[in-house]
């Protein structure tokens, strides 16, 4: 116990800084923002802390954030994975031990590069800043996240600056405030003048949101509107994980669950143009040479009924792949009524960005009894990147033009940049949060899916099976948002721009890295070399 004791005493600016982190954090409010970082990175440039130490403070401040802001890894494993609890327990303190190995990875280059070239601490604190920037960009990461998300999160007009330097660029900046609130503890502050880098940082995010609030008023004005009636029929788990499995009567039964609250619905809003349903709410197949099958062909004599468009997740096959797993697809359909034969046409995208171990198996090509061992993990094939479905508005009205994430495609900026570069209006997503739970994840997941449509100037809507189903505008007005877990309705007016131009960050991505890269070198150079020249 006293080892324990003597341990968390030696490291607990580095432990709290990852409950400064973890605490600040989507769905916590940003009371951290500015500072969250600095009692890790002053700990590191003390003169007293060696490199492992660096290592180990530093690895204690990522497993301290990761086990705040995502213990919801151990529902996941206990729900999805069917583990055990204790051995789902296990699963989550394996993710927090090594998720975020960059911020330790981090800590130690500029540790070993400020002891190597003797650099200063206010050079070694914007390496550090730098550093981290890039590496959380780089890291491999099956959940993509940094503090940038909070002020959209929290609705600070910071965020519209996104469209300029991205979201990750936020982050960077942010971790810049954080560089200058560590500065004023190069020692021990005594006087009012040794806080003035806070209080610049202080005056800079001021400054940052004041202009963003200015920024979102000089966008150009929609000129089309649609209406979209978002559907959340909250199926349980394990409802559709036997519908998946072909277990009698619960592919008809799901499809029915989405039909009736979609008749019930309907007469609420006669204004709709395009129904949306989530991820996979059809167990089945919907490809155009398929719509015979049973339940494609209930779904078709429903959507001619209605007259009245449909997007929707379900499963895509190419009968022409030879490997049983590889030729099944997880896909976005759009379907609508073809005006010159009056017949039913189904557009599919098939998902590009696959979620490991939980849609494919790493490693399952190269030892194929993985997927043996794990049957419960399932296996499918590979989409060919963003693509955009063309949705018929009548002879007066230009097709609209939508740009389709699932799940979580959306997390990924070069994918909706993607998207936009191809001529998506609008963007869609659609979602099955279902195995997360009910506490951050769906709230991180939704905002970083939000923050896509500020990159790109799009309107997007989200539509999930268990929520949080929303919609965000191009000027970052976010609509109505859905309950948890329940079943719910909602109309979303989405206005939207015939012609949307390149946002300045479509056109940077991906030089921003690039020149982060080269300013973290050209710094560590300029600091070496400026101590070299003042020996004697």
């Amino acid at each position: 116990m006293h080892k324990i004791s003597q341990l968390i005493k030696s490291y607990r600016w580095p432990i709290l800084s990852g409950f400064l982190v973890g605490t600040t954090y989507v769905p916590f409010p940003p009371w951290a923002l500015l500072f969250a970082y600095a009692p890790l990175w002053v700990f590191v440039l003390n003169e007293q802390t060696d490199l492992k130490k660096t290592f180990w403070g530093s690895w204690m401040t990522q497993f301290t954030l990761t086990f705040i802001g995502f213990y919801w890894i151990y529902v996941t494993a206990k729900d999805f994975g069917g583990l055990p609890a204790p051995v789902a327990a296990l699963a989550l303190i394996a993710f927090c031990a090594f998720i975020h190995l960059y911020i330790p990875a981090n800590a130690y280059l500029v540790k070993y590069l400020s002891q190597k070239f003797k650099l200063s601490f206010g050079v070694s604190l914007l390496l550090m800043a730098l550093g981290h920037s890039i590496f959380e960009r780089l890291w491999p990461s099956i959940f993509t996240w940094h503090l940038g998300y909070t002020l959209l999160w929290q609705n600070l007009p910071a965020y519209q600056w996104a469209d300029a330097i991205g979201f990750f660029g936020l982050s960077t900046l942010i971790l810049l405030f954080n560089a200058l609130f560590a500065f004023c503890f190069r020692g021990s502050p005594k006087k009012v003048s040794d806080f003035l880098p806070a209080l610049i940082a202080i005056f800079l995010f001021g400054v940052l949101n004041w202009t963003g609030s200015l920024r979102s008023k000089t966008l150009q004005t929609p000129d089309q509107k649609i209406e979209i009636l978002a559907i959340q029929a909250n199926i349980g788990n394990y409802d559709r994980m036997f519908a998946e499995k072909g277990v009698a009567g619960y592919q008809e039964a799901i499809l029915d669950k989405f039909l009736e609250q979609t008749r019930a619905t309907l007469p609420n809003f006669p204004k709709t143009e395009l129904i949306a349903w989530p991820e996979s709410a059809i167990p089945d197949y919907l490809d155009q040479n398929l719509l015979h099958r049973k339940n494609a062909k209930k779904l078709s004599d429903e959507l001619l009924l209605h007259k009245i468009p449909l997007i929707t997740g379900a499963f895509s096959k190419e009968l022409s792949i030879a490997d049983k797993d590889l030729s099944i697809f997880n896909g976005l359909f759009l379907m609508q009524q073809d005006p010159a034969t009056g017949l039913l046409q189904s557009q599919a995208y098939r998902k590009t960005h696959l979620l490991a171990f939980g849609e494919y198996m790493p490693m399952s090509e190269t030892f194929p009894i993985l997927l043996k061992w794990l049957p419960f993990i399932s296996n499918f094939g590979r989409g060919h990147g963003p693509m955009v479905l063309s949705l018929n508005r009548g002879s007066t009205t230009p097709a609209l033009h939508l740009g389709g994430q699932i799940c979580y495609e959306g997390l990924y900026h070069h994918f909706t940049i993607g998207l936009a570069q191809k001529g998506a209006q609008v963007l869609v997503n659609v979602t099955n949060d279902s195995w997360f739970g009910k506490h951050s994840e769906p709230e991180q997941h939704m905002i970083m899916t939000l923050a896509r449509a500020i990159e790109v100037r799009r309107p997007l809507i989200r539509s999930t099976n268990t929520g949080i189903t929303t919609a965000i505008l191009a000027n970052g007005e976010q609509l109505q948002r859905s309950p948890l877990h329940e079943v719910w309705a909602g109309s979303f007016s989405i206005p939207y721009l015939s012609n949307p131009p390149d946002t300045i960050y479509m056109r940077l991505n991906p030089y921003d890295l690039y020149f982060l890269i080269f300013l973290f070198f050209t710094i560590t150079l300029i600091g070496g070399l400026g101590v070299r020249s003042q020996k004697p």
